[in-house]
């Protein structure tokens, strides 16, 4: 990952005043753009944002840090398969996420942040993939 990438996802998701809304917002749009996920999801789905919510943080505290962030993203990606995520899943996902904190971060949501959070989840989504795969030919 670049560092003005890092540096512009850490910056802008500090502006984020509500993490818990920010994540409710994020399921409102996925469903939005993709409703046959919702399936995936137990309702109500304010315990899967908070889960989200911190996961978001953790992953944007640990984007200094690849060998940490790798093994926990490989262990979500592993974990999405169980769940029944598929490959395709994560284009939804990422659309969704840029969505959603265009409508939140509003004038801070540059086309420079949203490239950086682009860059950032298209890194993480191709890790959780790919260890998704593996842990299927397991």
């Amino acid at each position: 990952m670049r560092t003005e990438d890092v540096e512009r996802v850490r910056r802008s998701h500090a502006e984020i005043d509500d993490p818990h809304g920010f994540a409710m917002r994020f399921y409102d749009v996925l469903f939005r753009v993709q409703p046959e996920l919702r399936r995936l999801f137990p309702a109500p789905i304010g315990a899967q944002a908070a889960k989200f919510a911190g996961m978001l943080a953790a992953v944007v505290t640990q984007l200094d840090a690849p060998f940490a962030l790798q093994a926990d993203i490989a262990a979500l990606g592993r974990r999405h398969v169980d769940y029944g995520v598929g490959e395709a899943d994560y284009d939804a996902v990422g659309a969704a996420l840029l969505i959603a904190l265009h409508e939140t971060l509003g004038e801070v949501f540059t086309p420079s942040v949203e490239q950086a959070w682009a860059a950032v989840y298209g890194e993480m989504a191709e890790a959780m993939i790919a260890a998704g795969a593996h842990a299927a030919v397991e």
